[in-house]
C-alpha cells in the first residue's frame, strides 16, 4: 500500500491512498482491506510536510501496522489450537 500526504496552504494534511497504481481519496475501509490483504505499507509520500509532521505519522503508521500483525497471530494461535483438538 502507498499512502501520499500533503499539506495544503490552509495548514490542513490530505492523504490519498494508491489504489492499483491510482491515487484516490484515502478511505479507513480501503486502508483496512488492503492492509488485512498485505500487511504492508510499502511507500509513504510524505509531500511538504515538516520532519516533525513525517515523524508523527510514520509512528502512527507503524502502530496500525503492527495491529495487524497482533491480529494475524492471534488468528494463528487460534488455528494452532483448533488442529490441536
Amino acid at each position: 500500500m502507498k499512502l501520499i500526504f500533503n499539506k495544503e496552504e490552509n495548514n490542513d494534511i490530505t492523504v490519498k491512498i494508491e489504489q492499483e497504481l491510482i491515487p484516490v481519496e484515502f478511505t479507513y475501509t480501503e486502508m483496512i482491506k488492503q492492509l488485512l490483504e498485505n500487511n504492508s505499507i510499502d511507500d509513504t509520500d510524505f509531500g511538504n510536510l515538516s520532519e516533525n509532521e513525517k515523524s508523527n505519522l510514520g509512528d502512527m503508521l507503524s502502530k496500525i501496522s503492527n495491529i495487524f500483525d497482533e491480529e494475524e497471530l492471534i488468528e494463528n494461535d487460534d488455528l494452532e489450537e483448533i488442529n490441536k483438538e
